[in-house]
Parts: structure tokens; sequence; C-alpha cells
């Protein structure tokens, strides 16, 4: 008879996941963005695969750095507009951003990594697709289309961790997934 072991409850991840994930979409991004970490963080615990919180935590560092990387050239190129000619400052703000568009793909290529592996532990492909349409995003973000691509990602994002099943069981180094109906 093979052993039963509940590897996790997912009703936090679920719950945070999902606030986090609509906080996000609505403007209140850094505290949607904890609130993620902390979901992906209880899934990667709950399924036993710490690859899936690290590979999501290097998104996040990535997304940061490209966040840092825009502000510093906009900060940079508004102080030297008036001691530099309008081609340099094009030129700056349009390097700044192809850089920042290049670490936000090499990150979203780790999200993309992460949210696989959540959809395989749990069930939930939706995450496959999130995770497809926010990396084709980051690289259409270059002719500015990927913009409309990333908000369906993060519509869809909301509807993957409300679709998380309230557990994860593994039996025998089998994973199954057990779901709690209302």
């Amino acid at each position: 008879m093979s052993e039963v072991i509940v590897v996790g409850d997912l009703k936090s991840a679920k719950t945070l996941g999902g606030i986090g994930a609509i906080l996000t979409l609505i403007g209140l991004g850094f505290i949607g963005f904890v609130l993620k970490l902390l979901a992906v963080k209880n899934i990667a615990e709950a399924t036993g695969r710490g690859e899936i919180f690290s590979k999501y935590l290097w998104a996040a560092i990535l997304a940061i750095i490209a966040d840092l990387v825009l502000i510093s050239v906009f900060i940079g190129s508004m102080g030297s507009m008036t001691s530099e000619s309008p081609e340099q400052v094009i030129g700056m703000i349009g390097f700044g951003g192809v850089i920042a568009i290049i670490l936000l793909i090499i990150g979203m290529w780790f999200m993309k990594q992460s949210y696989d592996m959540i959809a395989e532990e749990t069930g939930v492909g939706t995450f496959h697709t999130v995770a497809k349409l926010y990396i084709i995003g980051a690289i259409l973000l270059i002719v500015l289309v990927g913009a409309f691509l990333i908000l369906i990602a993060a519509i869809l994002e909301i509807v993957a961790f409300f679709a998380l099943p309230d557990s994860v069981q593994q039996e025998s180094g089998t994973i199954s997934i057990q779901k709690e109906v209302y």
C-alpha cells in the first residue's frame, strides 16, 4: 500500500497570488509584486521544488533592474536636455530602453520557466499560457505591441492563481492534486 504524504497547502498561494495579480493590474505594482512573490514561494515549498521560487526571484530581480535602468535614463536625459543636442538625448533614451527591454526579456524567460514548473506541478495549464504571453509581450515591447500582450497575460495571471488547487499531495514519488469543492 502506498503512503500518501501531503506536501503542501496551496490555499494561501491562491489567495496571495490572485490578490497580488489584481493589485498589479490596477496599478499597485509593488504591493502586488510582493504578494505574488510570497505566493510563488508558497507554491515552491508546497511542491518541494525550490527551483520554482529561485527562477521567479531571478525574474523579479531582472525586472527591477530594468525599471531602474529606465528611470535613471529618463532622469539623466531630463538633466542633459539643456546641454546635449536632441539627437543625443533621444539616442540615450533609446539605448537605455533597449537595455531595459533586453533585461526584461531575460527576466521573463526566468518567469516562464517558473510558471511552466508551476503548471506542471499543479495541473493549472493557464500558467503556461501566461508565461508565453509575458515573454512574447516582452519581446514585442520593442514595437509597442507587446504592452497589449502583457496586459492580457496580467489578466490571465489572475485566473491562473485563483485556479490553483487547494493542496498538492505526493504519493510515493508522484504528485496528485486535490481541490476542495464547496
